[in-house]
C-alpha cells in the first residue's frame, strides 16, 4: 500500500486526544454503557444511476470510552412500478482504545439472508458468518466506510462476504463532490484489489461517500446528505 497514507493527519490526531481522555473510563462493561457523551447521525442518499433507490445512515455513540456505531442501508429498485430488487443491511460496531470489539451483521439480498457476527479474542478478531469462519490480527476495519483509518489498511472485512479481502487503498486526489445538500471539497481515495471503488473524505476524515459498479453492471453511488457542505467560489 502506499506510503503516502500513512501520515498524521487532523483527523488522527483528534482520535488520538479522544482515546486519551477517555481511556480511564475502559473497565467499565460492555452492557449498560450509561449516557452518551456524544452522538453523530449522518444519512446518505443511494442512487443507481441518475435514480435515487435508497438510503444509507450511519449513527455513533460514544460513552464510557467506546464507540457504538449501527449502519443500516435500504435499496428498492423499481420497474414499471413493480418491485424488481430489494436489499436490507444492517450492522452494529463495538470500538474501545483497542480497536473493534465486537461486530454483528445481517443482510437480506432480495431475500437472501446473510449473517456475520465476530468479537476481539486477544490480539486478534475472530468472526463466523454464512460462509464460514475467519481470524485476523489487529487492528482490523470492516467494510463499513466511517472510520477514515481503513484508508491506512491492506485488508478490510467484507461485511457481505464474510471474507478477508485484499485492497491497495490510494489517495487519488482532490475534487469537489457534488453533493444533495451542495458542494464540499473532498479527497477521492481509489480502492483496487478484490475491492474496486472509489471513497470520498473530507479534510478532518469524515466519509462523504463512494462509488462503484453493481452487479447488473450499472454506477451506485452513496452521497452524504446531511454533512456540512462549504460554498465554492
Amino acid at each position: 500500500m502506499a506510503q503516502a497514507l500513512r501520515r498524521d493527519t487532523p483527523a488522527s490526531r483528534r482520535r488520538r486526544t479522544e482515546t486519551w481522555i477517555l481511556g480511564g473510563l475502559l473497565a467499565c462493561p460492555l452492557t449498560g454503557i450509561g449516557p452518551a457523551l456524544g452522538s453523530q447521525e449522518q444519512r446518505y442518499t443511494i442512487l443507481r444511476g441518475d435514480t435515487e433507490v435508497g438510503v444509507h445512515e450511519v449513527r455513533r455513540e460514544v460513552a464510557n470510552g467506546q464507540t457504538r456505531v449501527k449502519s443500516s442501508s435500504r435499496i428498492d429498485v423499481r420497474l414499471l412500478g413493480l418491485a424488481v430488487y430489494r436489499f436490507r443491511y444492517e450492522a452494529e460496531e463495538l470500538w474501545d482504545q483497542a480497536g473493534l470489539a465486537r461486530l454483528e451483521v445481517r443482510v437480506d439480498d432480495d431475500s437472501v439472508p446473510f449473517r456475520l457476527r465476530g468479537e476481539r479474542s486477544g490480539e486478534a478478531f475472530a468472526w463466523t458468518s454464512d460462509a464460514g469462519e475467519g481470524r485476523y490480527a489487529k487492528p482490523l476495519f470492516p467494510t463499513n466506510h466511517w472510520n477514515d483509518e481503513v484508508l491506512l489498511q491492506d485488508r478490510v472485512l467484507n461485511t457481505l462476504t464474510g471474507r478477508l479481502n485484499r485492497v491497495d487503498i490510494t489517495r487519488a486526489g482532490n475534487e469537489t463532490l457534488d453533493l444533495p445538500s451542495g458542494q464540499v471539497k473532498a479527497v477521492r481515495y481509489r480502492y483496487r484489489g478484490d475491492l474496486d471503488l472509489d471513497s470520498w473524505y473530507d479534510d478532518q476524515g469524515q466519509w462523504l461517500g463512494m462509488r462503484f459498479e453493481g452487479r447488473d453492471g450499472s454506477e451506485i453511488r452513496y452521497l452524504c446528505a446531511t454533512c456540512r457542505t462549504v460554498a465554492q467560489p
